[in-house]
């Protein structure tokens, strides 16, 4: 019986267009339930100040208490040598496995770290690492306003600081401009991709970081992982409560004294729903784009960087030198220039490559 309603429910959610409302219904469900069975408590400061080191575990506390006992136990017996030499024995013991536990949990450790960096993305954590960019508390500071005067408190800080991350577009322009080239008017006359399935979201879900920070409605991946469920989004839509974000600065290295605003990098923790999304839209862009000639395209290219870029460069001026031709480099620097990405010249690119009709549409939304 309930598998059967399983079944009707399910009917009634593809068959529905309110895709929208059906998300914000099910985040908000989802929300509710875990307010209700989850207890929320702040680890205590004692037991974060006692973990000095990211590989350390409760059975090496263990471990150690023993050593320790073993030790007081071996150096106290004085008047009794057989009974001391067991004692001894059994502390050096006791102090190898020790050692070798701290060795074994300190490789583990390393191990997990280094998975934090996938072949896709292989400039994480460990790059920052090796760079020296450690990441560091974040303290507001005073700022410098566009006409040169300072900012007088905290929300004054904050509401400049919200401006430079998250700039406006002009609207009214920007439409001007697309009539007059009729870049994203019309949807491409290209076939749909196929349809987002299960299957393929919950690969999505099984390859996300557990330990990724949720956003603002808290909800992990783990929950996702137990709740996920597929709806209808064949209409183009990318539901505006994934679309919310918390916003994290972080203070670039070697601006900590700057007044300027620049000296700030914008995180945006995501809800965990919109990056599944997300993920698996990207996927499918990927496959798309990557089937195309991109040969001077390095940046986020799997696989690729700018040594990548370097090298080709290099190969080419050894080619025109060797005709005795003369090369010119010609290098810029965008000021901001994932704010600066012109929204529907990126589209045009995306079109022009024969993009599927519905990955097209979603992007656009």
């Amino acid at each position: 019986m309930k598998g059967d309603l399983d079944e009707r429910l399910y009917d009634r959610i593809i068959k529905d267009n309110q895709t929208e409302q059906q998300i914000v219904d099910f985040s908000e469900a989802m929300r509710t339930a875990c307010e209700k069975s989850l207890k929320t408590t702040k680890a205590p400061r004692t037991s974060q100040n006692h973990r000095s080191v990211p590989w350390w575990t409760q059975e090496l506390t263990a471990i150690r208490k023993t050593t320790n006992y073993l030790r007081r136990k071996y150096q106290r017996t004085r008047n009794n040598e057989e009974q001391r030499e067991k004692n001894k024995s059994t502390y050096f013991e006791e102090k190898s496995k020790h050692s070798a536990t701290i060795k074994r949990e300190k490789t583990k450790s390393w191990r997990e770290y280094c998975n934090l960096t996938t072949e896709a993305n292989p400039w994480n954590a460990v790059c920052r690492l090796a760079a020296g960019k450690n990441k560091s508390n974040t303290q507001i500071t005073t700022l410098r306003k566009p006409d040169g005067s300072l900012t007088r408190d905290t929300k004054e800080t904050l509401r400049l600081m919200l401006e430079y991350f998250t700039p406006e577009d002009n609207d009214l322009e920007d439409t001007t401009i697309i009539n007059k080239l009729d870049i994203t008017a019309r949807l491409p006359n290209t076939p749909d991709d196929r349809d987002f399935t299960r299957e393929v979201i919950g690969k999505v879900i099984e390859g996300m970081n557990k330990k990724k920070a949720p956003g603002e409605d808290g909800i992990t991946v783990e929950i996702h992982k137990l709740t996920f469920k597929m709806f209808r989004l064949k209409n183009g839509l990318f539901p505006d409560i994934w679309r919310k974000a918390k916003i994290i600065p972080i203070t670039k290295p070697g601006t900590q004294n700057s007044k300027d605003v620049t000296k700030y990098r914008p995180i945006s923790l995501l809800n965990v729903g919109g990056k599944i999304f997300e993920k698996v839209l990207i996927n499918r862009l990927n496959h798309h784009i990557h089937s195309t000639d991109l040969k001077n395209q390095y940046g986020f290219i799997p696989q690729k960087s700018t040594i990548d870029a370097f090298m080709a460069v290099k190969e080419f001026i050894q080619e025109e030198f060797a005709k005795g031709e003369i090369t010119v480099t010609v290098s810029l620097d965008v000021e901001g220039a994932f704010n600066s990405a012109w929204a529907p010249s990126v589209l045009k690119n995306l079109k022009e490559s024969g993009c599927p009709r519905n990955l097209y549409k979603l992007t656009k939304h």
